[in-house]
């Protein structure tokens, strides 16, 4: 079976790769591109970091981090059938600590968005670094008249919970 992933890692480029189960082919895409930024509110806060290459809370902290994490590609009319968020929730589906990942769209030239899924940390109770599989409510092809892009939320009410976004990817439909 053969599909694409569009990768997006906090504060890091986007990746696109050709997976196949027997053996993988390189693709490169030349117009692939993206990061996530902070928005204003929780830069104003000031209570995350990163680390590595995934951003948390710094400290003692508790309350929101909002990551916007815009992309492009060169993948319209490509489908996409679900997301892979990976994270670190360290207590599971309690509500000490959450991530929500929600995926966006917009018609260029307009401000209205409309989300196409999320992926929830707290769907799963495992407790160490994992990779959760979201899938879509319905597959969605990606037209080029429209942008596209993540709104992060990373929430903690409990000081002590590790709460941690690494990246998301979007899971293309094999054609």
């Amino acid at each position: 079976m053969r599909g694409f992933t569009l990768t997006i890692l906090a504060f890091a480029a986007l990746a696109l790769g050709l997976s196949d189960n027997a053996h993988a082919d390189p693709v490169w895409a030349a117009h692939v591109g993206g990061t996530c930024v902070p928005d204003s509110a929780t830069i104003r806060a000031g209570h995350y970091e990163t680390a590595g290459f995934g951003v948390r809370f710094g400290g003692n902290s508790v309350g929101s981090i909002r990551l916007l994490c815009p992309f492009g590609l060169d993948g319209y009319g490509a489908t996409i059938g679900g997301m892979e968020m990976s994270v670190i929730d360290q207590d599971g589906m309690e509500s000490g600590g959450r991530i929500r990942a929600h995926l966006h769209r917009a018609v260029k030239g307009t401000n209205i968005w409309i989300e196409i899924g999320t992926c929830d940390s707290n769907t799963s109770n495992t407790t160490t670094p994992q990779k959760i599989f979201c899938p879509l409510p319905h597959a969605y092809k990606i037209k080029d008249t429209e942008w596209y892009w993540w709104d992060v939320e990373i929430e903690r009410t409990t000081p002590r919970v590790n709460v941690e976004f690494l990246g998301i990817s979007l899971l293309y439909e094999p054609e």
